[in-house]
């Protein structure tokens, strides 16, 4: 695995060519559009029921001037049928909207339905259940620890004296600290390979960084290690 010293090379490359990177060709750009923000009224509802929830929602609503069409008159609140509501929170959050709507399914009207509303994880909350994720899948398990490939193998490296509550139940933070190294070093690790099939001279990253690569020689290196590692049959 390559070391994280490598970082001094890989830095000064980024350096002699940060000026010479454009930005990413624009294909369909969303436009730019000004979302005004309404501070929230604090609201006395239990957010850990179903019913909690529904209460959140209509006066969130109400705080923001939408209401049922059906209470109101026309022109008085803009009117979501058509349209879509984005709530944010945690996945216990959305478990409970899931909830709602299928209680409310056999409503008459989408506004009775909460049809409008779609929930999105919070990005926070995301990255926890993708970590957690990570560590059922590849480090928790025995079977998981077996070659030299595994994640197990790599905290050995990183974090020798913290296997242990690595295999037992750590954190989010001590989780989210290895995904970032350890998907550093492999990045770092498929370069090395790549560059010594190019050149035998170069068995380390910095000697590939002595040389003085040019922009061109490292997009085809960046396109070879596409080609090689992510976009291929061979990891199916």
């Amino acid at each position: 695995m390559a070391k994280m010293g490598l970082s001094i090379s890989v830095d000064a490359i980024h350096d002699t060519f940060q000026s010479q990177i454009s930005a990413p060709q624009v294909l369909e750009q969303i436009p730019v559009a000004k979302t005004p923000i309404i501070p929230a009224l604090a609201m006395d509802v239990n957010n850990s029921t179903v019913a909690g929830n529904i209460q959140a929602i209509e006066r969130l609503m109400a705080q923001g001037g939408v209401f049922d069409p059906a209470d109101v008159e026309d022109g008085e609140s803009p009117d979501v049928t058509e349209y879509v509501v984005l709530v944010h929170g945690d996945l216990g959050t959305g478990e409970r909207i899931a909830s709602m709507q299928q209680r409310r399914s056999i409503e008459t009207t989408p506004w009775q339905r909460f049809q409008h509303v779609v929930f999105v994880p919070g990005l926070f909350h995301l990255k926890m259940a993708a970590a957690d994720a990570i560590w059922r899948a590849l480090i928790q398990p025995m079977s998981a620890r077996q070659d030299q490939t595994s994640l197990m193998h790599d905290i050995a490296q990183l974090r020798p004296h913290e296997i242990g509550i690595f295999g037992s139940k750590p954190g989010f933070r001590m989780m989210h600290q290895l995904i970032g190294h350890d998907g550093i070093c492999r990045h770092l690790d498929c370069w090395r390979i790549e560059v010594e099939k190019m050149n035998n001279a170069h068995k380390m990253l910095d000697d590939f960084a002595i040389s003085k690569p040019s922009l061109e020689e490292l997009k085809e290196i960046a396109n070879q290690l596409a080609r090689e590692y992510i976009t291929t049959y061979k990891l199916t």
